[in-house]
């Protein structure tokens, strides 16, 4: 009775270790990495559970032991615990394969750093809880030999310290594990998003942690006959070696992970300051153009009676020409005639031009918002691509002309890059329509597009199909710090090859 109440008591612990090991996976991946859209509901309990029953086969298998020990009862050397890792990351990495979405380099960091954190903390622990056995164990012989318990006193209580002492041990090295994911996941940003680079940046750590604990399973202990040789008993100094190295690795493993996080937000802030001043350049350029339109307007404004002078002079030539006809060759009149009109057309032709440069197509109320529309107007009309524009500026509400061209100039560009990949069977259409109700401004951008081409991350977010993403993402990012500046919202969606983007800002003003 005694030893299967010790065999259900110890399975009770492996049940215990494997859903705690189990929940921790989870609360890892969670926000790492999405599962796929047929296990969304069900998915996170079954891999919970399919987990849990590899862990317990693991640990209870007389199959697998007899491959691994043989027909030893006593394991021999330490080094055999590596089958059983490797085995574990393996089942979990394509646990994760079959239930999540993502890369699988993405998959196998999370493996590698999920199985070098458990394996780290359980090193880091075990001296002390071998010190604490060890110290309780020595004090039960002693009393046993000075006779104040008896055999089976003695056999009992070791076996209730054994299986308190491996819960112990259990429920401290995953509540250290659970400390470290959770750092881990305070500095980690959204894994769908790291790059290959990053990924392999974030590895090297549990890489070293993982070979840290292997390098300790090798050498940990070895069975010589009756005699085991423990790393602790040959070298004392291993009690205070070993802990400290393993949480050494356990820090770097989340201080690596802070410091990337700090290298991306860096990386971010330095783009996004190239993108400011990038959009402070395209303001100046709107605002030396607008001075270069007004200007001219001037000057046409100003020339405007010579240049009637000069028609009236060139029309009466013809006229001229005419009353003449009778008392001259018809020959010579017509030519002279010809040549007036000649003229005369010529001169037109260079003041329409001349005008036409000058003419502001879309007036929108503002200066910055005018140049914008205007421009992109003008690309549009270089690449055949319709354009039409009913955007008026909301100037009784406050918001700022920069923060609107930012939005202007980035949906623009994005709605033109679209239109030039559209097919021949797509016909390329812009157009731009804003609205004022209460005090919400709605800025709509519509667009021919090819619907097959929209890129979307893991969370319905668009993407960029640009190459240098860290660069080129910028944009869309800029938008939404607008649009999160006049606490607003930016949806979008596509219809029949059309991209809708709709951006609705709270004013300023009452």
């Amino acid at each position: 009775m005694i030893i299967k109440g010790w065999l259900l008591m110890s399975y009770l612990i492996d049940v215990l270790e494997s859903c705690i090991r189990g929940a921790l996976i989870l609360y890892l991946c969670n926000d790492a990495i999405v599962l796929k859209s047929k296990y969304t509901r069900q998915g996170k309990y079954i891999f919970f559970l399919l987990f849990v029953v590899w862990g317990l086969w693991l640990s209870n298998s007389e199959w697998l032991r007899s491959i691994l020990y043989g027909n030893e009862k006593d394991i021999e050397r330490s080094s055999i615990g590596i089958v059983k890792v490797a085995l574990m990351m393996i089942y979990c990495f394509l646990l994760m394969e079959v239930f999540y979405e993502g890369s699988r380099l993405l998959k196998f960091y999370l493996v590698l750093l999920f199985e070098t954190i458990i394996e780290l903390s359980r090193f880091g622990v075990h001296c002390f809880w071998s010190l604490g056995i060890n110290a309780y164990i020595n004090g039960l012989s002693e009393w046993m030999l000075e006779g104040k318990i008896d055999i089976d006193k003695f056999t009992f209580l070791i076996n209730q310290v054994e299986n308190v002492g491996l819960t112990l041990l259990v429920l401290l090295y995953t509540a250290i594990s659970f400390v470290t994911i959770r750092a881990i996941r305070k500095y980690r940003k959204e894994m769908q998003d790291v790059s290959r680079q990053g990924i392999l940046f974030l590895m090297i750590s549990p890489a070293v942690g993982m070979a840290f604990g292997i390098t300790l399973r090798c050498i940990f202990y070895n069975r010589n006959g009756m005699q085991i040789d423990f790393l602790y008993d040959k070298y004392k100094g291993m009690y205070v070696i070993v802990p400290v190295m393993a949480f050494l690795c356990v820090l770097s493993i989340v201080y690596s992970t802070k410091v990337y996080e700090e290298l991306m937000l860096a990386q971010e802030e330095k783009s996004s300051l190239l993108f400011y001043k990038q959009q402070l350049t395209d303001m100046t350029g709107h605002v030396q153009e607008m001075e270069r339109l007004y200007d001219g307007i001037r000057a046409v404004r100003h020339d405007m009676g010579n240049y009637i002078a000069d028609m009236e002079q060139l029309l009466g030539l013809e006229m001229q020409q005419s009353e003449l006809e009778d008392s001259t060759e018809a020959n010579d009149s017509t030519e002279a005639n010809d040549s007036a009109r000649e003229e005369a057309k010529k001169y037109l032709y260079h003041m329409k031009a001349a005008l036409d440069g000058m003419t502001i197509r879309y007036s929108t109320g503002n200066p910055v918002t005018d140049v914008i529309t205007n421009r992109k107007y003008r690309e549009c009309e270089k690449d055949d691509i319709g354009f039409d524009c009913d955007f008026i500026y909301p100037e009784e509400l406050g918001i700022e002309a920069f923060d609107l061209g930012i939005l202007l100039n980035n949906a623009l560009d994005n709605a033109i890059e679209a239109c030039k990949k559209c097919d021949g069977r797509i016909k390329s259409n812009i157009r731009i329509h804003s609205y004022i109700k209460g005090r919400m401004f709605f800025l709509r951008v519509e667009n021919s597009c090819n619907g097959e081409a929209v890129i979307y991350s893991q969370d319905r977010e668009l993407k960029t199909t640009k190459e240098d993403e860290w660069l080129h993402g910028i944009g869309l990012k800029n938008m939404r710090n607008v649009v999160d500046r006049y606490y607003g919202t930016m949806s979008h969606e596509v219809r029949d090859n059309v991209f809708y983007l709709t951006v609705m800002l709270q004013g300023k003003n009452v």
